[in-house]
């Protein structure tokens, strides 16, 4: 087996992708989606 390196790969930067979905998911949370509203009736 030959050893191979992708040298051209781009970087990525995790931490703006995370601060991006974060993003999202905090708007979707004041919009009022997906909520979870289940009633128990054990209390």
């Amino acid at each position: 087996m030959s050893y191979t390196k992708d040298d051209d790969k781009k970087p990525v930067d995790h931490q703006a992708k995370r601060e991006k979905a974060n993003e999202l998911k905090e708007r979707n949370r004041k919009a009022g989606k997906r909520q979870y509203s289940k009633k128990t009736d054990h209390l």
